[in-house]
């Protein structure tokens, strides 16, 4: 989303890449809350409340990135953008860490590798998405997001994770 907020920052709001940073920067900061809030919330809500939840509330917060036509909102959907989506990770982690123990060296790994992949092919579908319209960048990033709650929330209630009673 970096080089995608940086442009939609300068060539829509009007604003500089100063004030783009600053976006940026709100993002991240919220984004290192979001991790500790996360973690925090993992042991009370369980993995399949905390991550089907936050992705849920981050699809319909990447959706609301379509209205915040002015600088102020547009900070503030970014910044509670960068909050939910990190209240997912330390979730995800911990999911896999106390699940597969003994594979969790190398399910970290795919993940990080993975993670790399989907923010590379990602930031170029975004800025093909982007030069159409921007509404229909954050319209996918939203659609993608709440595929990906879907996905987790059927893998989670399968039998074979109910089994486990980790969920």
């Amino acid at each position: 989303m970096w080089p995608l907020t940086t442009i939609y920052v300068h060539n829509v709001l009007h604003r500089s890449y100063g004030q783009a940073g600053l976006a940026l920067f709100f993002q991240s900061l919220a984004s290192i809350l979001g991790q500790f809030v996360g973690g925090a919330l993992y042991e009370r809500l369980g993995a399949k409340r905390l991550i089907i939840g936050s992705l849920v509330l981050t699809g319909i917060s990447q959706f609301s990135l379509i209205f915040a036509k002015t600088w102020i909102l547009y900070i503030l959907a970014m910044t509670v953008n960068g909050f939910l989506i990190a209240v997912t990770m330390p979730a995800v982690n911990a999911f896999i860490g106390f699940r597969w123990p003994e594979h969790r060296h190398s399910l970290f790994n795919a993940i990080y590798v993975s993670n790399n992949i989907g923010v590379a092919l990602g930031t170029t579908l975004a800025g093909i998405l982007a030069a159409i319209s921007f509404n229909l960048t954050f319209l996918f990033n939203s659609l993608s997001t709440l595929g990906f709650a879907a996905f987790f929330y059927l893998f989670l209630s399968s039998p074979v994770m109910k089994q486990f009673k980790i969920c």
